[in-house]
């Protein structure tokens, strides 16, 4: 039978390996989160013919080896595969050896839950011949679908993907007090009130923050507890930025429950958790760009981790930014 992906052992070592980072030089952006996958693993001599790097002579098993495996964001997994006269085979096998050669290895236990979180995606989303599937243009939305094509499972990756939207769009809605404070207010000021030394009265809005579980609650009621439902149903990609979507909304949650009880603003901007989760999606370049804004950089940066969402689900929406 013929190997149709990397073994979970291979996924392991190349997990294990890392350090949980993109290969590519001077890249930090983490492989995954927990056991949710945020990095791509990327073939070096490519899996179909037409695909970068693409060697014909290649075995299905020397294909999806640890051999010919690295780990990238999904930025510079495009950088490669986009100039192939620049990363050659040759190069990026060097790329993979300097990166492993100085990266901290991460824990049997992680790497092991990482691979396992891996092969089952893409048991569960019915991909073949490789990290690839299928592709199904329905309604303007992209899904991916299993080989026999049942129209059934092409109409619930669609729900999924409805579904996942819609949870994004609650947690706006729950969270706007949280986006707006960040929209009109210079980290200064914010942290003047929290000292007590200004009254700004519209920080009033925030006061329900107070709360230790406030965060946990409002993502709730935005159909959070329910997303997991999805997963099964959606590329890894895509459950990825929706993870760090939420993500980005709980913890900038939690850092200001945390600056009414340290009295003094705890910025999203220094916070390594957030930085974390946005170069899981985003580019270094944008993650500095947004922090680098006093004013309305949350809202900034959720917009941008949005539309990666709906390019990723083959939707397309005008784009502000």
């Amino acid at each position: 039978m013929a190997n149709t992906g990397p073994s979970i052992t291979d996924i392991k070592l190349l997990f294990a390996r890392s350090g949980n980072r993109c290969a590519f030089p001077k890249c930090t952006a983490p492989m995954a989160l927990g056991d949710t996958l945020t990095g791509e693993v990327c073939h070096i001599k490519g899996v179909r013919l037409g695909s970068a790097r693409h060697d014909p002579d290649q075995t299905p098993s020397e294909r999806h080896h640890y051999a010919n495996l690295v780990l990238m964001c999904s930025t510079h997994h495009t950088v490669i595969d986009d100039d192939e006269k620049s990363y050659t085979n040759e190069r990026l096998l060097e790329i993979k050896r300097e990166h492993e050669a100085t990266a901290t290895q991460i824990s049997d236990s992680e790497a092991s839950k990482v691979a396992v979180s891996f092969v089952q995606n893409v048991a569960n989303i019915g991909q073949s011949g490789g990290l690839s599937a299928h592709t199904v243009n329905t309604s303007s939305i992209t899904v991916h679908s299993a080989p026999s094509g049942n129209h059934l499972v092409c109409q619930r990756q669609i729900a999924a993907i409805e579904n996942l939207w819609r949870i994004i769009q609650n947690f706006s809605r729950e969270f706007s007090a949280l986006i707006l404070i960040d929209s009109i207010l210079v980290p200064s000021e914010i942290d003047e009130y929290f000292r007590g030394r200004d009254n700004i009265n519209l920080m009033e809005i925030l006061d329900e923050y107070r709360k230790q579980m406030q965060a946990i609650h409002k993502m709730s009621q935005a159909g959070s507890d329910d997303a997991g439902n999805e997963k099964p149903f959606v590329t890894q990609r895509l459950w990825s930025i929706f993870f760090v979507i939420q993500g980005i909304y709980g913890r900038t949650a939690l850092l200001l429950t945390n600056s009414f009880k340290e009295r003094k603003f705890v910025d999203w901007r220094n916070d390594h958790g957030c930085d974390q989760l946005l170069r899981a999606v985003l580019a270094a370049q944008s993650v500095e760009q947004v922090k680098n804004l006093q004013m309305n950089g949350l809202r900034t940066a959720i917009d941008l981790l949005e539309g990666h969402f709906l390019a990723e689900a083959g939707m397309n929406r005008p784009q502000s930014q």
